[in-house]
């Protein structure tokens, strides 16, 4: 009698038109961005009509759209279908998702565009909405600051992860709340839209570089790790894919590498916008300070002509 052999797993990498096959239709994601793009284009087109000079700009309109066309790469391509096999894919759509679809969809500034579409009614509904005390405290700085940090990580390094892969409903739950602790965590840093909490530039920049300093420093922490920190992504691994601590070891790097060169980028960008403020700010000063002068030059002079009048 013969017994016949167990089957060898399948080593093959998977070649490129298998990995583009996994594109997902979710009619969830789907919708919500539809309706986003549909609210802002709206907004964006009513805005232009009005012909004034402080309409919205286009490149507003490219970041927002762009934001929802990264927001839905996370969401549906095969970073989303291998994110659940492999723990480096799944961290890459972590960062996609918070540290470039966020940002982009916050530079969109919707709350100033509608601001500028809204009528007297709504515009007031709007304001007071803002100044309420739950949006005050949502968008606090200190609290934003908090809620990205302790969400990601009971994301990113809890059993959670390994629920998510293995229930779409939980990775639903998972991408929405990463999306929106993102969007809350870029508000103070970007500045787009008038909120109740204006941090200046200096309070900008020291916000983005302790989240960039303290997501370093938990990175080197996890890095220097012996064991998997998710067991059943773990074990799931496919046959192709890298062993567990290799994986491991590359979602870590991805998510520290990638997440400090966005924020090095964002600091940038602060302190060249803190400049160019400070150039204006002082250009201001000087040209007030010039016509206080050029007022005081002509009064002295109008003294002087009376006093050399003969009586």
């Amino acid at each position: 009698m013969v017994v016949p052999s167990p089957a060898m797993p399948d080593t093959r990498s998977p070649g490129t038109s298998e990995i583009l096959s996994h594109f997902s239709f979710d009619v969830v994601w789907l919708a919500f961005a539809a309706l986003l793009a549909a609210a802002y284009l709206r907004g964006y087109l009513a805005c232009r009509q009005c012909g004034r000079r402080s309409c919205h700009p286009a490149w507003r309109l490219a970041a927002f759209g762009g934001g929802l066309v990264v927001m839905l790469i996370a969401v549906l391509s095969p970073l989303e279908y291998y994110g659940n096999r492999l723990l480096w894919v799944n961290f890459t759509g972590f960062l996609v998702l918070t540290m470039i679809a966020a940002p982009l969809l916050v530079l969109g500034a919707p709350v100033t565009l509608a601001f500028r579409t809204l009528g007297p009614t709504g515009r007031r509904r709007l304001r007071t909405a803002i100044r309420s005390l739950p949006a005050a405290a949502l968008t606090f700085p200190l609290f934003t600051w908090l809620a990205f940090a302790v969400v990601t990580y009971v994301w990113q390094f809890s059993g959670l992860t390994d629920l998510a892969a293995r229930h779409a409903p939980v990775r639903d739950l998972q991408l929405f709340t990463l999306l929106a602790v993102s969007v809350l965590f870029w508000l103070p840093a970007i500045q787009a839209d008038p909120l109740r909490w204006r941090p200046g530039y200096p309070g900008r920049a020291l916000y983005v570089f302790v989240e960039m300093t303290h997501k370093g420093l938990f990175g080197g922490m996890f890095l220097s790790m012996s064991q998997t920190f998710h067991d059943r992504m773990a074990r799931d691994l496919p046959a192709w894919g890298p062993s567990p601590m290799t994986d491991q070891r590359i979602a870590i790097l991805i998510l520290w590498i990638g997440g400090n060169l966005v924020f090095l980028l964002a600091l940038v960008l602060i302190i060249a916008g803190w400049f160019r403020f400070e150039t204006r700010h002082a250009r201001r000063v000087d040209f007030h300070l010039a016509r206080l002068r050029e007022a005081r030059r002509k009064h002295e002079a109008a003294l002087q002509q009376v006093f050399r009048k003969t009586i």
